[in-house]
């Protein structure tokens, strides 16, 4: 009995499978007919779109082209504006340069021209001091030459028997008084040859700032000459 149940179960068990394969099989054929059929159908559809489709193409290329050619035109006016601004800019730069180093140059020589009017200020002053002195000892010696005078009348009178001074003494004291009138004289004379002396150094001065004056003046008339030519530039920029 178990034998014969053994060899039904077997039986059935080869149909089973047979019949599965037998489906499997089916379902795979099915499937190939299918694949190989669409390939022929699209291939046949892109061959019927594609001659639409470019002519297409070449006129999205020639509108992707134009505006590419259009902005290309724009950045080279760009470029060549912005080159123009940067050389007007430099050429600005440039001038203001030169005026400001033109002007730095004025500034020297006119602080070398007052510190020269301040020499000859000085020299000038000191002249007149050292006159001062002059004419005060000029003073001194005509007082000095007036009592020398008045001793030498006393002298005379003492000859005469006028006066109670001997004409010894009167003597001596006319001889230091002419003393003392030559030696403030000759302080007087000293005096006056400073004051020249002060006087020629204040015309050397005067000179020397006369000449640093007139270089001020052509560097300021420069400088403001390329400060004028800069600010025209800038305004025909803007």
């Amino acid at each position: 009995m178990a034998t014969q149940e053994d060899t039904n179960r077997r039986k059935e068990f080869q149909k089973r499978t047979n019949e599965d394969i037998d489906s499997f099989l089916s379902k795979n054929e099915f499937s190939k007919t299918q694949a190989a059929s669409k390939p022929s159908t699209s291939s046949s559809s892109y061959s019927s779109s594609a001659p639409a489709e470019q002519p297409r193409k070449a006129e999205a290329e020639e509108k992707e082209s134009e505006p590419k050619a259009v902005d290309h035109d724009e950045q080279i006016r760009a470029a060549r504006s912005s080159r123009a601004e940067a050389e007007a800019y430099h050429d600005v730069a440039v001038l203001r340069k030169k005026a400001h180093a033109l002007d730095h140059k004025a500034a020297k020589f006119y602080h070398k021209y007052r510190a020269n009017e301040a020499k000859a200020q000085k020299c000038s002053a000191k002249a007149v001091a050292y006159r001062e002195k002059a004419a005060l000892h000029r003073e001194r010696a005509r007082d000095g030459r007036g009592k020398a005078k008045e001793y030498e009348t006393e002298l005379a009178g003492a000859a005469q028997g006028k006066t109670e001074l001997s004409p010894e003494s009167l003597r001596t004291k006319m001889a230091t008084m002419e003393r003392k009138a030559a030696k403030q004289e000759e302080i007087s004379r000293r005096n006056e040859s400073k004051a020249a002396s002060q006087t020629a150094k204040g015309a050397k001065f005067k000179s020397r700032a006369a000449k640093f004056l007139e270089q001020n003046k052509l560097f300021e008339s420069e400088s403001v000459r390329y400060a004028k030519r800069a600010d025209n530039l800038e305004k025909a920029g803007v």
